[in-house]
């Protein structure tokens, strides 16, 4: 489910099954825009597929973007923020997707940036299925471990 009118009906209806929030971080920077720009779009694109895939487990939550050379105590608390009240709304696992190697901890998904501007669409294709598939088995596996 997406964060639109339509599917937010929909969680209405079934919020007792969708819980899991999915959190794009999209980076923002002045310098080597279009690396940070290609970061973003890489991790949105697998966040639209993630929650297609998922649709009525997952809610796709709108990105948490932020610039890159801000206060990385600060990002990380205005961060765990979103997670928490997250959390208070029924969402028992939160994950992030980030293609940021900034980004290392628990409930992190790191997708390393493909430089997808100038390949072939059958062949990115391939690679967009390859890493949807391995952040899949992430959330599988963290849905199916013991607590």
């Amino acid at each position: 489910m997406k964060w639109t009118v339509k599917d937010v009906d929909a969680y209405m209806q079934a919020k007792e099954y969708v819980d899991t929030a999915l959190v794009p971080l999209v980076p923002l920077a002045c310098a080597n825009v279009k690396a940070f720009a290609e970061m973003g779009e890489h991790v949105l694109l697998i966040a639209n597929e993630i929650e297609r895939q998922f649709k009525g487990r997952v809610m796709l939550i709108p990105p948490f973007t932020y610039w890159v050379d801000e206060e990385k105590n600060a990002l990380r608390e205005r961060l765990h923020r979103w997670k928490e009240k997250l959390g208070q709304n029924g969402f028992r696992h939160i994950f992030c997707l980030t293609a940021h190697a900034d980004w290392t901890e628990d409930g992190f998904v790191y997708l390393p940036p493909l430089p997808l501007e100038h390949v072939d669409d059958h062949y990115k294709q391939k690679l967009v299925s390859k890493q949807v598939e391995q952040a899949m088995e992430t959330f599988i596996s963290k849905w199916t471990e013991k607590n």
